[in-house]
């Protein structure tokens, strides 16, 4: 009967400790390749352009009126509206309110919006009254496709958060950007765009001018007043 063979035994994870031990020295032999063979990437900078501190801000344009409406000097409408008899509703007829410059299209008369006995109170075209909290309901009777813009976040701005549901989220109400009597707004300069170092210089770029080419109100401005006058719309004119 043979003697049974005495087992061999090989030290556990002898392999394993080996090639752990040469981690070490091919890590730092990279670095230092990295380090003094491979050339400095030369990332292009340039010089920041300056803005004006004002145009970065997300404050309203104006303030508007709360409900009720307060007015100069901490007074609300009625108090003096109840003592006065209400006039024609024509801007040049008052002797008061002058710094109300009207430039409001064909709505040129103050009864279209404020309601004749509570001057607290906008009135709609229904003869219904509103407050001065739901002043947007009432643009939205002139200004439909514009309120439905904004409704869906398309028109105005939104501070705060994108989600209605975050109670950071607030979206600026119109007279908070337009005078309710002289609405439309000056030219607003956009702020500098990205600086594409890294792509060279753009000239003769196949979206040069495609902005206004599709802009419809570029094209009403430029030749909005000829094609009324022929009676007609220009290519790509504002419907």
């Amino acid at each position: 009967m043979e003697p049974a063979r005495r087992a061999e035994f090989v030290p556990h994870g002898m392999g394993d400790t080996f090639a752990g031990l040469l981690v070490g020295p091919v890590l730092l032999g990279m670095a230092l390749v990295i380090l003094f063979v491979v050339p400095d990437a030369r990332v292009p900078e340039a010089n920041p352009p300056m803005v004006q501190r004002s145009s970065l801000s997300t404050a309203p344009l104006r303030a508007a009126l709360t409900d009720p409406p307060v007015a100069s000097l901490g007074h609300r409408c009625n108090e003096c509206h109840i003592i006065i008899q209400p006039r024609d509703g024509r801007p040049e007829a008052i002797n008061y309110h002058r710094n109300i410059v009207l430039r409001h299209g064909l709505n040129n008369n103050c009864y279209n919006c404020h309601d004749r006995e509570n001057r607290e109170r906008l009135v709609q075209h229904s003869g219904a009254t509103i407050g001065y909290d739901e002043q947007a309901l009432l643009c939205a009777q002139c200004h439909g496709r514009v309120y439905r813009d904004w409704t869906r976040g398309a028109h105005g701005k939104t501070v705060g958060a994108w989600n209605p549901r975050d109670p950071r989220y607030r979206r600026f109400v119109c007279t908070e950007c337009h005078d309710p009597h002289a609405p439309m707004l000056d030219g607003i300069a956009p702020l500098p765009g990205p600086h594409t170092l890294r792509m060279g210089k753009q000239t003769g770029s196949a979206h040069e001018g495609l902005a206004e080419k599709r802009n419809p109100l570029f094209h009403w401005s430029e030749h909005g007043e000829e094609a009324e006058a022929h009676g007609g719309e220009t290519e790509g004119g504002h419907d």
